[in-house]
């Protein structure tokens, strides 16, 4: 079991073969290596991750998910097997309603997906319900949605970006 830490967010991991679990959540990965990167299917989500030569792996290590830039650490061992190029948790169980994540205020991805459209700004007034964006995940079309009244404080994302489960969309303030 490892603590892995991956563009501010900690999560424990452990690989077990070509098993991951994050969290206590498992998920079934895939991996195929590519010219230049590595592609990592977990829980269904295809990941393009770029790593560092293999003799510099090592925790602080530069790297990259679907073409941005993370800071990938960790403390233990993530296990052994072919997995261990994890880098963030994959799909889990289905959307809900969105929850406050890691920061005050944050609205969270209860699936990973991808950004459709973003459908606020930073300074916006929302009204409970209002939508904040929508998420495609598993060929479906995700609102989310204000869960009170308040005033966007933050908008983490972009249009077509890919977001993992848990990961901090909105800032409502």
């Amino acid at each position: 079991m490892a603590s892995v830490t991956i563009g501010g967010r900690k999560y424990e991991v452990e690989v077990r073969g070509d098993v991951v679990v994050v969290d206590g959540h498992e998920f079934p990965v895939k991996l195929r290596e590519d010219q230049g990167f590595t592609t990592v299917t977990a829980g269904g989500v295809a990941y393009r991750v770029q790593l560092p030569p293999e003799g510099e792996r090592e925790s602080g290590m530069a790297i990259k998910v679907d073409y941005r830039p993370f800071t990938f650490e960790f403390e233990g061992r993530l296990g052994g097997g072919p997995a261990p190029r994890e880098a963030r948790p994959a799909a889990g169980a289905g959307a809900g309603a969105p929850k406050a994540a890691g920061r005050k205020g944050g609205i969270s991805s209860q699936i990973a997906g991808r950004v459709i459209s973003v459908k606020v700004t930073a300074g916006q007034a929302v009204k409970r319900g209002d939508v904040l964006l929508l998420l495609e995940a598993m060929k479906m079309e995700n609102e989310i949605k204000a869960p009170a009244d308040g005033t966007v404080k933050e908008v983490l994302v972009t249009d077509g970006q890919r977001v993992a489960e848990n990961e901090t969309l909105v800032v409502l303030e």
